[in-house]
């Protein structure tokens, strides 16, 4: 049997969706109250993206003390214990199984840790710098009134509107005022393009 070909981490890395850059910001920054808003295998099938380009791999060291006791209390939350029940209700057994090949292709268990690698947190840390430049677009030309050239830079950053919002570049507030100007309903708009994944809607409200 011949072995799956893989595809080429540049192909990889020039399809990344939006949910993509946010997983992979908030497994960089450990934040757990993002993942719990992300469909368990979504979360996974990124994760298996940036294994495969590079970007992500098994931590082979102790993790910090700060690190193991922030997951420690996550694991003893209520919330971690209500997204695990959430999870294995929502998820069919063809999901699962998914998830399970996954994991054994990957060579990882269920409560292994990862963590990005160099070439990950350089290529993390230079969208990020994208996304500040973007988001400073957006601005000017809210402040300007511009709204021809608001609307085309909107729909030009789409696929980083969800970052912005996430990782706090941007707020929601600031976001729904963007829409005033250009009188333009932003739940409507946003909600039909599909460049943009539905988690966003989580930080405008």
């Amino acid at each position: 049997m011949e072995k799956p070909i893989k595809p080429n981490f540049e192909d990889i890395i020039s399809n990344f969706s939006s949910l993509d850059y946010i997983v992979l910001s908030c497994m960089h920054y450990t934040d757990l109250k993002v993942m719990i808003k992300i469909n368990a295998l979504d979360l996974v099938e990124s994760c298996e993206k940036f294994f495969d380009c590079g970007y992500m791999k098994k931590m082979d060291k102790e993790p910090p003390v700060e690190l193991k006791n922030k997951i420690q209390r996550w694991l003893n939350s209520i919330e971690y214990r209500q997204y695990t029940k959430n999870t294995n209700e929502i998820l069919s057994t063809t999901d699962k199984e998914k998830i399970r090949k996954i994991y054994f292709r990957l060579e990882l268990k269920p409560h292994d840790l990862s963590e990005l690698t160099d070439s990950g947190i350089r290529f993390l840390e230079n969208k990020e710098i994208e996304i500040k430049n973007q988001y400073e677009i957006l601005i000017k030309f809210n402040d300007a009134k511009d709204i021809v050239n608001l609307k085309k830079s909107i729909d030009k950053f789409a696929i980083s509107i969800p970052l912005m919002l996430s990782t706090k570049i941007m707020n929601g507030k600031v976001f729904s005022t963007m829409f005033k100007t250009m009188n333009i309903g932003m739940y409507d708009y946003l909600s039909e393009n599909p460049i943009i994944h539905p988690i966003f809607l989580e930080y405008l409200k």
